[in-house]
């Protein structure tokens, strides 16, 4: 039995390999889907591989390495058809290929499993931070942050920024303040509140500015 699954596991990545970009791309598989028996695939192998390839597409841009993991992304969300984390992570492939349409659909279906997940609210939110939809992104990232994210610097910075552009300065204050006392080495953020504090707001260009 041992020796089956490991053939069939071997004919499976075999597959995989040679199957065309396009065809994972718009959900994967589709044709050869009834001869796969996911079952016999170790899910957590498949995740540290996707992981790993996406973490060589982060750091060079080659998106070859997106590729990769997206394929495996999509293998993981099938053998673990619940778990949120996957599926985020190949919402976010898809994000990457400027696949926007595939991106929500992973992100509304990670939604409907639990609303409240703060990585999904976090990663939906900057799906919508990157559109310019900013109502929409500190939705999602205000979720993320009464969720456990609350001492995210990067989630701060963002929310900070949102609110700026609101003209919502208090709000705006506080997160800069937040995200500076999470990383000192920002000492533009510390200029950024004072720069807001000296503004007459209400009469200068600041506020058109700021929104573009």
């Amino acid at each position: 039995m041992k020796i089956y699954k490991k053939i069939i596991y071997i004919m499976f990545f075999l597959l995989i390999s040679v199957l065309p970009s396009f065809s994972v791309e718009k959900g994967s598989v589709k044709y050869e889907e009834n001869l796969i028996d996911y079952s016999v695939l170790n899910g957590q192998d498949v995740l540290n591989e996707a992981d790993y390839y996406f973490e060589q597409y982060e750091t060079t841009g080659d998106k070859k390495y997106l590729t990769t993991a997206l394929s495996k992304y999509y293998i993981v969300t099938k053998i673990y058809p619940v778990e949120i984390y996957p599926m985020v992570q190949l919402a976010r492939a898809y994000d990457e290929k400027n696949l926007d349409r595939f991106a929500k659909e992973y992100f509304n279906t990670c939604y409907n499993i639990n609303k409240k997940d703060p990585y999904l609210n976090y990663y939906f939110g900057d799906f919508y931070y990157k559109r310019r939809d900013y109502k929409r992104a500190l939705r999602y990232f205000r979720i993320a942050y009464t969720n456990g994210y609350e001492n995210y610097y990067d989630l701060n910075l963002k929310i900070a920024t949102i609110y700026e552009k609101f003209a919502d300065l208090s709000k705006a204050k506080y997160h800069y303040n937040k995200a500076f006392t999470l990383n000192q080495d920002n000492t533009n953020l510390k200029d950024k509140v004072l720069q807001i504090e000296s503004l007459n707001y209400d009469k200068s260009n600041y506020y058109n500015s700021i929104r573009e």
